[in-house]
């Protein structure tokens, strides 16, 4: 690094007025590269202040949730434990399935039972209709073969989970919900109850 910083002073008066030159060439060459350096930053700034973050956090005083923004399909496969090739559809024909990430982190407790089930997060509108996770295997059907896209959520977030301090788990979670329902927020209700919003519902209105 100092190599890259430091230049060797020469005592010749030849190598000095030359110097001179080139530092006055180097200067302003400098000048340019530092002014392109700021236009590209300030425009990847504006970039990033006009793209959704990928992860939402959100914190509690015992757990932190980090969530992906729900992934909409009209189905989703996935393997079993048993070795069994499992397919999830929405319940009715004006439904469908919003696949969310959802890593739980436990912060300040030493041993913290986790029990991942229906009733652990739900998805929705802070101001309208929220919708509890599906069970992925009461609710699927088994078949004989791979769906062309088998696993593409896995691991999924269900069960009991023994979750140690400065640990987390993560896995994606179903919900079957209503074609035109605002998917703005996660409501996390395990252990403590926790949302991370992907909306601004102050800039709604």
């Amino acid at each position: 690094m100092i190599r890259l910083l430091s230049t060797k002073l020469r005592d010749s008066a030849h190598y000095v007025n030359r110097e001179r030159s080139t530092n006055q060439h180097t200067l302003k060459a400098s000048k340019a590269s530092v002014l392109t350096l700021v236009l590209v930053l300030m425009a990847m700034m504006v970039v990033a202040c006009n793209s959704a973050p990928d992860v939402h956090l959100a914190r509690g005083r015992s757990i932190e949730i980090q969530v992906s923004r729900p992934v909409v399909k009209t189905k989703m496969s996935f393997l079993d434990d048993e070795g069994k090739h499992r397919v999830v559809r929405p319940r009715a024909s004006n439904r469908q399935l919003a696949m969310v990430e959802i890593a739980v982190v436990n912060r300040t407790s030493t041993v913290m039972p986790l029990l991942i089930d229906e009733e652990a997060a739900e998805l929705g509108d802070r101001r309208g209709e929220r919708i509890e996770a599906l069970d992925p295997f009461v609710n699927s059907r088994v078949v004989e073969a791979a769906g062309p896209k088998q696993d593409e959520f896995a691991p999924l977030l269900w069960g009991e989970v023994q979750l140690d301090r400065d640990f987390q788990v993560k896995g994606w979670m179903i919900f079957d919900v209503p074609k035109g329902l605002t998917l703005g927020s996660v409501f996390w209700n395990e252990i403590e109850e926790i949302i991370a919003d992907y909306v601004n519902y102050f800039d709604r209105g």
